[in-house]
């Protein structure tokens, strides 16, 4: 009796290392490694996806309690003010003002 059960034991012990060396041996095949590769990827992906959530979550609060801290508007207006004028313009650029003034000439001959 008892080496019938050793056999049995021996028996499932083969199995379950079967299945092992053959799930270890299906990872280092060119589908396997794609998988790999793909989840990998994924993984990245989202795991960037959420940090960028989480900066811009962060930017937004503090500069939030920087205005609050110094009681002024930003020179630019806020995040919000900005991307609200960005969408009502078509180009998304403000027009950039003329650095010329209107008494400017381009005559050469005051340099000789």
């Amino acid at each position: 009796m008892r080496r019938l059960f050793w056999m049995g034991v021996g028996a499932a012990g083969a199995i379950v290392a079967a299945q092992r060396l053959r799930q270890a041996a299906r990872r280092f095949t060119p589908e396997g490694v794609a998988e790999q590769a793909a989840d990998a990827g994924r993984r990245t992906g989202a795991a960037l996806q959420e940090a960028i959530v989480e900066f811009r979550a962060a930017r937004a609060e503090r500069e939030r309690e920087l205005v609050e801290a110094l009681l002024v508007e930003p020179e630019g207006g806020t995040v919000a003010d900005r991307r609200a004028a960005r969408v009502g313009t078509s180009t998304g650029v403000p027009e950039r003002p003329s650095f010329r003034g209107p008494d400017v000439d381009d005559d050469e001959d005051d340099f000789f």
